[in-house]
C-alpha cells in the first residue's frame, strides 16, 4: 500500500495573519486615505481661497500662467484631488495605485515646502498643520499602504461597468460643488481690488520706488513722510507669533528709524477677533490692508526704504537673525 504523502498546508496562523493584513490594507486605501484626502479637498473647495494652497504650488502655477487666475488653479487642483478620491472609493482595483500616487505627490510638495522654510502647507485649507506634521502623517499612510497589501475584493463593484460609473457620478458632483463654490465666491467679492494677491519675489522690489509697487498702492492711509529718509514698513498679522517676537525685538532699537506697521486681514471677511497679541510698538505708525482680498503674504514682511526707494525686502523675517532690520 502506498504511503500517503503529507500535505504541506500553510499554517492557520499564517493564513489568519494574511487575512488581517489584507483587511487593514483594504481599509487604508478604501476608507482612511480617501477620507483624509476628501477632507483636505472639501475644506479647500468650501473655503474657496487660494490662500489654502502651498506657496510652492502658487509659485509653480504663476510660472505657467496662473498668476492672475489663482482661483482657477485652486479649482483645478482640488478637482484632481476629488478625482483620486472617487477612484479610491469606487474602483477597488485601482484604489491602492491611486493612494500611492496621491500621497507621493503630497510628499514631494511637502519636501519643497520644508526646504523653503514655509510654515503652512495648505493641505487642509485654512486649517492646515505645519509641513513637518503633514509630512509625518502622509509618509506614515504611504508606508502603511506599502506594507499592508489590500485583500482582493469580490464585491459586485468590481464587475462590469459599475465601478467607473459610480466613480464618474462622484467626481461629477464633487467637481460641480468645487467650481460652484469658487466662482460664487468670486462673484460675491467683486471689487476693484484683486480677489487674491501674493508677492512672487519681494527681492525684485529692491531699487524700486514704493509708488511703483502694487501692494503700497492699495493702502490709503500712509504717513505723510513715508518718502522721507530711512524707514521700515512691516506687514504683519495680529495673530502671528513671529510678528509679535519681531516687534518686541524691534522695541529695543529705540525706533531711531521711523516704522510703519501694516496689519493684514486674516480673511476676506476681515480681521480675527481672538488670539490677538498686544502691540508693543507704541511709537510705530499704523495702517492696514483693505478687507475683501485673500492676502497671501509671509509674515512678517519687512521692507526697508530710503527716500521712497526699497533697499531691502524679506518675507517671514526671522526675529533672531533679521535681514532687513539692520539700520
Amino acid at each position: 500500500m502506498d504511503e500517503k504523502q503529507p500535505q504541506n498546508n500553510p499554517p492557520a496562523e499564517s493564513s489568519k495573519t494574511n487575512t488581517v493584513s489584507g483587511w487593514i490594507g483594504a481599509l487604508l486605501v478604501r476608507l482612511v486615505v480617501p477620507a483624509w484626502i476628501f477632507f483636505g479637498a472639501f475644506t479647500k473647495a468650501s473655503g474657496a481661497s487660494p490662500k489654502s494652497l502651498p506657496r510652492t504650488i502658487l509659485d509653480a502655477g504663476s510660472a505657467i500662467g496662473f498668476a492672475d487666475h489663482l482661483h482657477l488653479l485652486l479649482g483645478i487642483l482640488t478637482a484632481i484631488e476629488f478625482a483620486f478620491v472617487g477612484v479610491m472609493l469606487f474602483m477597488p482595483k485601482l484604489a491602492r495605485t491611486a493612494a500611492v500616487v496621491m500621497l507621493s505627490i503630497f510628499l514631494l510638495v511637502l519636501i519643497v515646502a520644508i526646504s523653503r522654510g514655509e510654515t503652512s502647507c495648505g493641505c487642509l485649507g485654512d486649517h492646515s498643520l505645519s509641513p513637518w506634521t503633514m509630512f509625518i502623517i502622509d509618509a506614515s499612510l504611504l508606508l502603511a499602504i506599502i506594507i499592508f497589501k489590500p485583500r482582493i475584493s469580490n464585491c459586485h463593484m468590481n464587475k462590469g461597468a459599475r465601478a467607473p460609473i459610480a466613480a464618474g457620478f462622484f467626481i461629477f458632483f464633487a467637481w460641480t460643488f468645487t467650481f460652484s463654490s469658487i466662482f460664487y465666491s468670486l462673484e460675491k467679492n467683486k471689487t476693484n481690488l484683486p480677489d487674491s494677491w501674493y508677492p512672487q519675489d519681494v527681492s525684485s522690489w529692491v531699487g524700486q520706488s514704493i509708488d511703483s509697487i502694487d501692494l503700497f498702492g492699495w493702502i490709503e492711509n500712509w504717513p505723510q513722510d513715508i518718502h522721507e529718509g530711512k524707514q521700515y514698513v512691516i506687514f504683519y498679522a495680529k495673530t502671528c507669533d513671529h510678528c509679535e517676537n519681531l516687534l518686541y525685538l524691534d522695541t529695543f532699537f529705540d525706533l531711531r528709524v521711523p516704522t510703519t506697521l501694516v496689519a493684514i486681514p486674516e480673511s476676506k471677511e476681515g480681521f480675527f477677533t481672538e488670539g490677538l497679541f498686544e502691540n508693543p510698538c507704541f511709537d510705530c505708525k499704523e495702517t492696514e490692508l483693505p478687507i475683501g482680498v485673500d492676502w497671501i503674504i509671509g509674515t512678517p514682511l519687512v521692507i526697508a526704504i530710503e527716500n521712497g526707494i526699497v533697499q531691502c525686502a524679506n518675507e517671514n523675517e526671522e526675529y533672531e537673525t533679521p535681514q532687513c532690520l539692520n539700520w
